[in-house]
């Protein structure tokens, strides 16, 4: 009777590691899942987050040319570790996407015979046009007119003086505005470093915005502003012509577009909308240079006249 029960107790032993060996098995299996899982799920989002970062920075670019943007946007990937090649990007006049797939090593996965497996994903980004707000914004407003004048490449001079050229003065009034604070000294710092401005609330387009014009020529802080912002450029060639220069040049600027200047005096003008000007030359009261095409941040709407500037967005 003993030795039956000693027989009974080891056949329960050998069940035990059979269980155990079983269960191994499971914790095995359980933890490729949890190990792989989570290396996938983070080589996905960091794949993820360099596309998004490469189609944003490309599209910085593409409305100077669609294969600078498929360049920086390649330049940038590389920068976050991804190989992508020419082929993975395609882009057209208002957008850029690049598509990626990357072999993944698997670790406890090995056990069931998986070595590695792909982890995929794209990215777009898109130009928005029409810019209602942000900063950077120079002070200097341009008066609306034919929509041709703000056409990409199209030469324009800003006249600080009275009754002299396209952008003449209206009763003392020189196309300077009071948009972040009164004086040379404001005007020369706004020029130099950008205000903040908006045309129109976006929960209300309707309401647009009024600003104070600032009389008075202020010709020496205002030019030596704008020269400031032309040295600052003198290191970058794409810069020193309007058809390569784009948001990384200090002599491209943001102008707002005023609807018209009627009063005399100090007065309050109407904002529309805002041009990019690129800035050849500033000489005693003559500011030259040309409308261009160009992609920066701020806050963009559908509502409202496109004037050569787009903003960038990413797409699902």
């Amino acid at each position: 009777m003993k030795r039956k029960f000693k027989l009974l107790f080891k056949e329960q032993s050998g069940i035990a590691m059979i269980l155990v060996a079983l269960l191994m098995f499971v914790l095995i299996g359980f933890s490729a899942i949890v190990v792989d899982a989570g290396g996938l799920y983070l080589e996905k989002s960091r794949l993820q987050k360099s596309l998004d970062a490469a189609v944003l920075g490309g599209a910085q670019v593409l409305t100077t040319s669609e294969a600078n943007a498929r360049a920086v946007a390649i330049d940038i990937a590389a920068d976050n570790g991804f190989t992508v090649i020419d082929s993975e990007v395609s882009t057209g006049e208002n957008f850029i996407e690049i598509h990626k797939t990357v072999n993944k090593d698997l670790t406890f996965a090995r056990v069931l015979g998986f070595d590695q497996t792909d982890v995929a994903a794209k990215a777009r980004a898109e130009i928005m046009n029409t810019l209602i707000g942000g900063g950077g914004i120079t002070p200097v407003g341009v008066e609306l007119g034919d929509e041709w004048e703000f056409a990409d490449g199209t030469p324009y001079v800003m006249n600080f003086q009275p009754g002299n050229g396209e952008n003449s003065s209206v009763g003392g009034n020189f196309g300077f505005l009071g948009i972040d604070g009164n004086g040379a000294q404001a005007l020369a710092d706004a020029i130099l470093n950008g205000a903040d401005f908006e045309v129109y609330d976006p929960d209300d387009p309707e309401s647009y915005e009024y600003v104070e014009t600032e009389t008075g020529a202020m010709v020496g802080p205002v030019n030596d502003a704008f020269e400031t912002l032309i040295e600052q450029d003198a290191d970058k060639d794409h810069c020193q012509t309007y058809e390569t220069a784009d948001n990384t040049c200090s002599r491209v600027v943001t102008v707002p577009i005023v609807e018209e200047y009627t009063e005399s005096g100090s007065s309050e003008v109407r904002i529309v909308g805002f041009a990019a000007f690129w800035i050849e030359s500033i000489h005693h009261f003559e500011l030259s240079g040309r409308f261009i095409d160009y992609v920066r941040s701020g806050e963009f709407s559908d509502e409202g006249e496109d004037y050569g500037i787009s903003g960038v967005k990413l797409v699902e």
